[in-house]
């Protein structure tokens, strides 16, 4: 009788385990399909994202547009995000010293301001 109870038992967890379908095998299988879909879609985002931002080169001379000090030039733009908001943060110099910098919007070039850069 205890037998047939303990086989009846194992043969229920069997089920059970084959029914619900936690297996190892079954989750390395999930995990490794749901991270490559996550890499898929980020990689989409990404390149959607990117795709209408202006060049340093641009963002440089735009830059420049928003300056009336003469023998100012601009460095090297910095891109970031903020806010999910994509912003060239371009350096200014004079005389090879920092006096500022202007902020603007990497895909429409508009002047967000900045130190020295206010619109």
């Amino acid at each position: 009788m205890i037998k047939r109870l303990t086989l009846a038992l194992m043969a229920l967890m069997v089920l059970i385990v084959v029914v619900s379908g936690c297996t190892s095998e079954n989750k390395t299988q999930n995990n490794t399909q749901n991270i490559s879909n996550q890499t898929q879609n980020n990689s989409t985002t990404n390149s959607t994202t990117n795709s209408n931002i202006k060049s340093p080169e641009e963002a440089k001379e735009i830059a420049l547009q928003f300056v009336d000090e003469p023998g100012v030039t601009a460095g090297t733009p910095v891109l970031n995000t903020v806010d999910g908001r994509q912003i060239y943060v371009v350096p200014l110099y004079q005389n090879g010293e920092a006096v500022g910098e202007i902020e603007l919007d990497a895909k429409t070039g508009e002047n967000l301001g900045g130190a020295g850069g206010a619109p």
